[in-house]
């Protein structure tokens, strides 16, 4: 508590013009949870928000005081995947970093003084518009996905359950069966969107996700790159009722095996679910592919992969096991799979962490 007070008071000394507040995870750098063993959570990378980093740059030049504030807890953070590491290898300066170890940030922008806030996490959003009723504060928060625009690029999959059944979704408009997924964001990874896309359609956070192929289809006359994925739930089929909640978007969704699926896709579906159940079923998903780092690297009609044995993963995993301390809890990013060296993520209801 006292180095907090001791870096406030500094913060205040040094403090000039206005003070501008960013969440880091999902608002700055984003992420989701790959896997969790009880003994280690991997986080996988999956893109950056660039209108916020320029915003942070701008505000900077501007004089104002530039802050980060995370949920992180500061005692879980690694050397390799902190925040101020991960700002040092995107060149992001700001003017320090706060960390609320779990709690909501409400409080701590108020006693910062922030008169701007940005933060991915709708909960956090409504937190401290409900905290400023009771402490009067000029502050105005907001969504840092709201700046960010669709590219002409899609992320789709299939998502199974852990009874290894397979769900698909109605269109609203169409009424065609689909694949869940959507429209990448300005710097957002493929992954990264088809994790987003089905949170935000079936409220589901999937896991383990596999990619695919990369494929160029047309859609309403125009040519358009669609990835495509695989990811699991940790439900079984007969969980989902109560789970699910379906977006305005999605009509219905079905869960059954492959060939009830087959027959879904042999009447009303559309080209990108007959796309991916053929890869599945070509492939069976007897092994992982690496999914590439970042689809600026993909050639327009399919992505080499490489091919990772069950028998390499599980000497990966029982290395890292082992080279883990007893009693650690600390958070982890895959680093295998991104240019930066991996990253973390908070606790937190919504798109990954904040």
């Amino acid at each position: 508590m006292k180095e907090l007070f001791d870096k406030m008071k500094k913060l205040n000394e040094n403090k000039n013009g206005k003070v501008v507040t960013f969440d880091f995870d999902n608002t700055i750098v984003k992420s989701y949870e790959e896997s969790n063993d009880g003994e280690e959570t991997i986080y996988q990378y999956g893109g950056i928000n660039p209108q916020i980093i320029a915003r942070i740059k701008k505000f900077k030049q501007s004089g104002a005081t530039v802050l980060v504030v995370s949920s992180r807890s500061n005692h879980l953070e690694v050397p390799e995947s902190s925040i101020q590491s991960m700002l040092d290898k995107f060149k992001i300066e700001v003017d320090g970093i706060f960390y609320t170890n779990g709690e909501k940030k409400a409080q701590r922008l108020y006693e910062l003084g922030s008169s701007l806030h940005y933060d991915d996490d709708p909960e956090e959003r409504e937190a401290i518009k409900a905290y400023s009723k009771l402490h009067p504060s000029d502050i105005v928060v907001k969504n840092p996905d709201d700046l960010l625009k669709d590219i002409d690029e899609v992320a789709k999959g299939l998502v199974l359950t852990n009874d290894n059944k397979i769900i698909i979704v109605q269109r609203s408009d169409s009424h065609e069966w689909d694949a869940p997924g959507g429209h990448l964001l300005e710097g957002e990874e493929a992954n990264y969107t088809f994790y987003r896309e089905v949170l935000e359609e079936m409220s589901l956070k999937i896991k383990k996700i596999q990619y695919l192929s990369t494929v160029e289809t047309t859609w309403k006359r125009k040519k358009i790159i669609v990835h495509y994925f695989v990811g699991q739930i940790p439900y079984s089929s007969d969980e989902l009722d109560g789970i699910v909640q379906l977006q305005w978007e999605l009509a219905e969704y079905f869960c059954g095996d492959l060939e009830e699926v087959q027959r879904s896709i042999s009447n009303n579906a559309t080209e990108n679910l007959k796309n991916i159940v053929n890869l599945f079923m070509q492939e069976n998903l007897i092994f992982e592919r690496a999914y590439p780092y970042s689809m600026k690297h993909a050639t327009k009609k399919k992505i080499k992969i490489s091919i990772v044995s069950n028998l390499d993963e599980k000497k990966k995993r029982k290395k890292r096991k082992k080279s883990k301390k007893k009693g650690s809890d600390k958070y982890h990013w895959n680093v295998s799979s991104w240019e930066y060296g991996g990253g973390y993520g908070d606790g937190g209801s919504n798109v990954g962490r904040k």
